[in-house]
């Protein structure tokens, strides 16, 4: 997201350009998202600032455009319209939106770059995804976007095992969650939820396109302590399972995965979410590696650590 009505005007420019500044002398590139909600005069201002960012930016280095972010779950977001819901995926504007700002995307220059649109992985319910009305026509978005798009087009999905519906206590308890526990925060074997999630969006995929080797990225993958406000599963009873300990035996496995999964292609990219704690639909989350901005050290911590203030040289400076 380039940048929120939340936060002040006149920093707008500034900000881009200490972005753009930071990407170029590190060589990193950026995945730029763009919202589409039940508001478009809204969404034409987001994409105003989105296209103010990428002019900045330069197509070296944009690693993709995200047009909508977990759009399957808007029909379950407080004073949501259904009238909105229908006409986004039964009266095309989802559709309309994407190929318009993906035109405009080609127009600047970056008709090269990955498009896509973001989804969770409760869309995999389905054949082969989700095709709902009263939810997504999800399925129908994808046949469409690949047929325009062929192998531009991204499949993006954020896969979170923190929030698997299917997780329960263990028999006869109501409070031990151990089996559920590992089964989620493991990654070394294909019973793990995070891979084997991984390997149900591939086989999808290529039941929709017919290709093993589609551009697959993981959008988000993560785990929340303490405790996700959001969690609304079994495991909200369970101590353990949003736990510091199990919030890095997560991560720890995560950047010790060898990125392999079994019988098909890994993701050609994964993010994992996130640097800091922060609000999804108004509801405070905790998947942060640290607290917030002004945090100098991570949550998962020695005992005793103690992080000492530094002084940030900024881009293009000394030191």
């Amino acid at each position: 997201q380039a940048w929120s009505t939340q936060w002040p005007a006149e920093g707008r420019a500034e900000a881009h350009q200490q972005l753009a500044d930071w990407v170029k002398a590190h060589g990193a590139k950026v995945l730029v998202g763009t919202p589409v909600t039940c508001d478009a005069a809204a969404d034409l201002v987001s994409w105003q600032w989105t296209k103010e960012l990428l002019q900045v930016l330069e197509p070296g280095y944009v690693m993709g455009l995200a047009v909508g972010n977990e759009l399957e779950l808007l029909y379950s977001q407080e004073g949501i319209d259904s009238n909105c819901i229908t006409e986004l995926w039964g009266g095309g504007r989802l559709w309309s939106t994407f190929t318009s700002r993906v035109a405009e995307f080609d127009q600047m220059g970056f008709g090269s770059i990955p498009v896509t649109s973001v989804f969770t992985a409760a869309v995999l319910d389905g054949n082969p995804f989700l095709e709902d009305p009263s939810k997504g026509l999800v399925n129908t978005f994808l046949k469409q976007a690949t047929a325009k798009y062929h192998t531009r087009f991204a499949f993006t999905f954020n896969i979170y095992p923190y929030f698997d519906p299917n997780l329960k206590m263990n028999l006869g308890t109501t409070t031990d969650c151990s089996l559920a526990l590992h089964q989620a925060s493991c990654w070394d074997s294909t019973t793990c939820l995070g891979p084997a999630i991984m390997v149900s969006a591939r086989n999808k995929i290529q039941q929709l396109t017919g290709s093993p080797a589609s551009l697959f990225w993981v959008g988000e993958i993560g785990w929340s302590s303490p405790r996700a406000s959001a969690l609304g599963t079994d495991m909200e009873s369970c101590e353990a399972f949003s736990s510091l300990e199990t919030f890095q035996t997560f991560y720890k496995g995560f950047l010790e995965w060898d990125f392999t999964l079994a019988g098909v292609a890994p993701p050609d990219h994964v993010f994992y979410f996130t640097l800091r704690n922060a609000l999804n639909f108004g509801q405070q989350e905790y998947f942060g590696l640290i607290n917030s901005c002004e945090s100098m050290a991570c949550k998962i911590a020695s005992p005793g650590f103690e992080a000492e203030q530094c002084e940030v040289t900024p881009p293009g400076g000394d030191g």
